[in-house]
């Protein structure tokens, strides 16, 4: 039988077996009642929604997430602190052997995919502007075009991409995203003028830093 991918929006492991180690690296990684810092919470969202009921475990949204003990499971897990103060967990397992994308990560997905190549050229840019390299954000080490990554800071992707949602008064349905014809494993917008209205949108709002690749 072949292995499954397991593909997420910004990263895809050739199978179940790596991405359920990722993940349980991840946990392992931090104590309970610590919350989950800004690299790893990207990921973890996205592997969030293939949760079958990640509807409801969003709900009105993801502040934060962290790791604690909880009834339902055996051992610590990660938690979700929603925009509402209310706290639920999930499993990986669940997650890792989950639903197709649905259309809230479709949607996602085709945003995150409008932004990547204004977002390179803008790295490319500020490289070029500093030749002899840019301090991650985080830690003030030199970093260069290759050690480096050009992140979100505040407001996270998942609040923009929420808050365009709200801003255009969306109801997502599955004719705006499609596979792109040259990458079958990418999602993006059927209507060229939503990826604009996009990228206009994150231009807008978004701010961006570098930071230096955590290397696992």
């Amino acid at each position: 039988m072949p292995a499954k991918p397991v593909a997420l929006p910004s990263r895809t492991f050739a199978t179940q077996g790596k991405a359920k180690k990722f993940f349980t690296d991840m946990l392992a990684r931090y104590a309970d009642g610590e919350f989950v810092n800004s690299e790893d919470e990207d990921l973890l969202y996205e592997f969030l929604e293939r949760h079958p009921e990640a509807e409801e475990k969003i709900g009105t949204g993801v502040k934060a997430f962290f790791r604690q003990k909880s009834p339902n499971h055996p051992t610590s897990c990660f938690h979700i602190l929603r925009v509402d103060g209310e706290i639920t967990d999930f499993g990986l397992g669940v997650c890792l052997t989950g639903r197709a994308p649905g259309l809230r990560q479709a949607f996602y997905e085709a945003c995150r995919r409008s932004v990547v190549a204004p977002l390179m050229q803008q790295k490319q840019a500020l490289f070029d502007a500093a030749p002899n390299g840019i301090r991650c954000f985080r830690t003030g080490e030199l970093t260069t075009i290759i050690t480096s990554e050009y992140r979100h800071t505040e407001p996270r992707f998942r609040d923009i991409v929420a808050n365009f949602i709200r801003a255009y008064n969306l109801t997502i349905h599955s004719s705006m995203v499609t596979q792109s014809h040259d990458l079958q494993y990418q999602t993006v917008f059927t209507d060229p003028a939503m990826a604009r209205n996009f990228v206009d949108y994150h231009a807008a709002v978004a701010s961006l830093e570098i930071f230096k690749k955590y290397v696992r």
